[in-house]
């Protein structure tokens, strides 16, 4: 038992149900565990439906390698994302963080694909790195921290590119990332992957896992059981601009262009994924399972919505309606 399980009397568990001593693990499943069945069973009642609707073009082969790779970038994002809302946290400034990152790696193309997703990883850790710092010791509430790097992190890719797209058609390595396989998979479905698998480990099967949840359930009593709060605070928003500077690197490579307008919005895709996956908004519990199962959830369902030729206007009510009602649902949980 960790120090911070002493403190709260419970033993804490990586989707943050607290259980008291004593209590096996056959006990009824917890509350994100069955969001997180109910999830499943939407994604099977998506593809049901997908393919009642649209027999000859959704349940095709090609249809569900294009769901997946349109996932991938968001999906990269909602794992970064996971972390930061489980310290009961929230970074809106991914989107803009993308699209800065895409042009720093695009002012470097020339220098090679290795050079290209070096300063995107890189450019986007910084952008997080600034967040953490402001946060985490700058005592800057995360919603303001975020919102004012949003702004700062559109401007410069505006400001880097003369406004411009960087074309990027003459990189195959940048390219690679986009369209290029292994072994007949996507390369960006293989690195969501990576990523998400990796992010599962880190939550679950780490002392940093619980702390980041630790965190988020009671920063106090964390703090006196010897949790580096403000470490652990600013580690998430670092994780978040890195994450954001790889799928800047998946997205630029799908494009085959760094644009200072890429990733509009996609903050609001990764914060609905992982609500609607079951991590909490007031902190202290999280599910990297849930996240991944709230991004197919979207992808699969908008994919849908597109081939019934439901308008992107319409698309974005939806959006924002699933959003909204997660949030009710999760309502009795203080926040």
């Amino acid at each position: 038992m960790t120090p911070a399980e002493q403190v709260s009397g419970v033993t804490a568990t990586a989707d943050g149900q607290g259980r008291p001593p004593g209590v096996g693990r056959l006990a009824l499943p917890s509350r994100t565990k069955l969001q997180e069945y109910t999830l499943v069973g939407v994604v099977l009642a998506l593809v049901v439906i997908g393919a009642i609707l649209k027999p000859d073009t959704f349940p095709t082969a090609d249809n569900l390698r294009a769901i997946l790779t349109q996932a991938s970038v968001v999906g990269v994002l909602a794992i970064g994302m996971t972390f930061v809302i489980a310290t009961a946290g929230i970074d809106l400034s991914v989107g803009s963080v993308v699209a800065a990152a895409g042009v720093a790696g695009g002012l470097v193309v020339d220098s090679g694909a290795v050079a290209f997703v070096a300063a995107a990883i890189g450019f986007g850790f910084g952008l997080g790195l600034v967040n953490g710092t402001a946060i985490a010791y700058g005592k800057v509430v995360p919603f303001v921290a975020t919102l004012a790097m949003l702004a700062i992190a559109r401007g410069l890719a505006l400001l880097m590119s003369d406004k411009s797209p960087i074309s990027l058609l003459s990189s195959d390595g940048v390219r690679w990332f986009g369209t290029g396989e292994i072994v007949g998979v996507p390369v960006s479905i293989v690195i969501f992957a990576g990523i998400a698998i990796g992010g599962w480990i880190l939550l679950n099967r780490t002392r940093y896992g619980r702390h980041v949840v630790a965190v988020g359930g009671n920063r106090e009593a964390a703090r006196i059981a010897g949790v580096p709060v403000r470490r652990v605070v600013f580690s998430v928003y670092c994780l978040s601009g890195l994450l954001a500077g790889l799928a800047a690197v998946l997205l630029s490579g799908r494009l085959a262009s760094a644009s200072p307008v890429a990733g509009e919005l996609l903050e609001l895709d990764a914060i609905g994924a992982v609500v609607i996956g079951g991590t909490s908004l007031a902190g202290g519990r999280a599910t990297i399972v849930g996240t991944f199962l709230g991004v197919m959830v979207f992808a699969i369902m908008f994919n849908l919505l597109t081939q019934l030729d439901l308008a992107t206007e319409w698309q974005q009510i939806v959006k924002g309606a699933i959003i909204l009602g997660a949030v009710l649902i999760q309502r009795p949980e203080r926040i």
